[in-house]
């Protein structure tokens, strides 16, 4: 009774056997003979199946279609482990081509340029768990949702480069816990929601440049605790608020080039202990409150060129004085609009004492408006006739040390100083050519309506006072002295 199945079962099996052999193979995606074909892939290291390692896919002919066959040819080279896919033609490729990644688990980089990919939906990468480095430059995307980039735990480096993001949400990079690197230059980035960075705890650097940001809180770097260097240069911020930046425990390198920032809060950098560059040039500050470096006394990198600043004291610069003295220290002032003062007579002494081959030429070109003749009412704090001689004058030579040229720890494409010194205006003076004594500290010549100026303070005196006296050998006349009490206690 049991023949009859035995055989009609037997005869099944051979009629699958038979179907399972007559299935043909996916075609080998690195052959690309057939010039019709809407993709060509070009396989670097072998054209055998399974051998391929790096492959580089072209879209052209009209685009392709999510449910083209093309996409099944992945499966005779799974062994890739970089693939990029570069469009030729607008509108060729209009979405993420997820089946891909299902065939090849061993892809370590993966990229596509010039796409016409719009959005990048949740969980549109979820479970590719061997991807590291993952490029989507030069497309069009606009929207990143929610969980868009979901559960990549071995990426560590993601570039979402020159597309039209407009948004961060809240959780958009969740379960990457690998990601040391996000670039999101060149984009349309307005908002950042509180909570976009919150799951991001690897990551050290962040690029923001380029985009249209014009607001931060504090709340917009949730969970960078680790985060060592952020770029925010050419964004549209203008007014930086307090605590800012205090979620950024270890950040070392902030830039914010190239902005409109007109306004600093004087705790807007609270937080930062561990920050060595800060870089404000060319944007709109006018002066600096009182005790904004307090918080990043390990400051070694200041640059402030290209503002409207009017005043730059020893006073702001004494929390950081002393790491300006270091070999790969810089310090940046060209560019404002600084009068040639005893407000800046610190730069006489930073320039001798600064192991900085880039901060001592810088401070050689700084130049600054000239105050003309001492007016009638005006006065000097030291007579030149009374102390004899340049400040800085020194008859042994080989005091004045010759250190190597900096190797640049904060070197960056916008840092770049001109090779050659600028050449002073009409009305302009190169500062260290003018002898400390001979700086004009003017008291009642500026009128009350100018809100930038101010007195100097009780610290500069000292200090003048300090520089004179030990640059000096020479014994100062009992009347000199006298003249020094009498315009002290007036400065008081």
């Amino acid at each position: 009774m049991r023949a009859p199945g035995l055989r009609t079962a037997a005869l099944l099996l051979l009629t699958l056997g038979a179907s399972a052999r007559r299935q043909p193979p996916p075609p080998n995606l690195c052959d690309i003979s057939d010039r019709d074909s809407k993709v060509h892939c070009y396989c670097e290291t072998s054209q055998d199946l399974n051998q391929a390692t790096k492959t580089e896919c072209w879209v052209f002919n009209g685009g392709i279609e999510k449910s083209d066959p093309f996409w099944s040819s992945f499966g005779s080279q799974m062994n890739i482990e970089t693939l990029g896919f570069n469009v030729r033609t607008d509108g060729g490729l209009e979405f993420v081509p997820t089946k891909v990644l299902r065939y090849l688990r061993r892809l370590k980089q993966f990229n596509i340029k010039h796409s016409a990919i719009k959005k990048i939906d949740s969980y549109t990468f979820a479970n590719v768990t061997s991807v590291q480095e993952m490029t989507l430059t030069k497309n069009q995307i606009v929207k990143l949702n929610r969980h868009a980039f979901y559960n990549l735990p071995n990426l560590t480096v993601l570039t979402l480069d020159e597309n039209r993001i407009s948004e961060l949400v809240t959780e958009t990079f969740y379960e990457l816990p690998s990601l040391q690197k996000l670039y999101l230059t060149s984009n349309n980035i307005s908002v950042i929601q509180g909570g976009a960075f919150r799951h991001l705890v690897n990551l050290v650097d962040l690029e923001l440049d380029r985009n249209n940001i014009s607001d931060l809180k504090k709340e917009c770097f949730d969970g960078l605790a680790n985060l060592k260097r952020l770029d925010l240069r050419k964004n549209q911020l203008t007014v930086l608020n307090s605590f800012t930046f205090t979620e950024l425990w270890n950040l070392q390198e902030l830039l914010l080039d190239y902005n409109s920032i007109y306004a600093l809060a004087q705790r807007t950098f609270d937080g930062l202990s561990l920050l060595r560059k800060l870089s404000l040039s060319n944007n709109k500050l006018v002066s600096l409150v009182g005790g904004l470096f307090e918080g990043v006394r390990g400051l070694a990198s200041l640059d402030l060129r290209n503002n409207r600043l009017q005043r730059f004291t020893i006073d702001n610069l004494r929390p950081i004085y002393d790491n300006l003295k270091n070999q790969n220290s810089l310090l940046y002032l060209e560019g404002n609009d600084f009068e040639c003062d005893c407000h800046l007579a610190w730069m006489h002494r930073l320039r001798h004492e600064a192991r900085s081959v880039r901060l001592r030429t810088s401070l050689e070109r700084f130049v600054c408006k000239a105050a003309g003749p001492p007016l009638p009412n005006s006065h000097y704090f030291y007579e030149r006739n009374n102390i004899g001689a340049n400040l800085y004058e020194v008859e042994d030579k080989s005091d004045l040390k010759e250190y190597p040229e900096d190797v640049d720890e904060f070197h960056d494409e916008l840092d770049e100083v001109d090779t050659k010194p600028r050449a002073a205006g009409e009305n302009e003076r190169t500062l260290l050519q003018i002898p400390v004594e001979a700086l004009p500290c003017p008291q009642l010549v500026k009128t009350v309506t100018d809100r930038t100026f101010t007195h100097p303070s009780q610290n500069e005196v000292k200090d003048y006072r300090n520089m004179i006296h030990t640059s000096s050998a020479f014994t100062v006349h009992a009347s000199f002295t006298l003249i020094l009490v009498a315009v002290v206690r007036v400065v008081r």
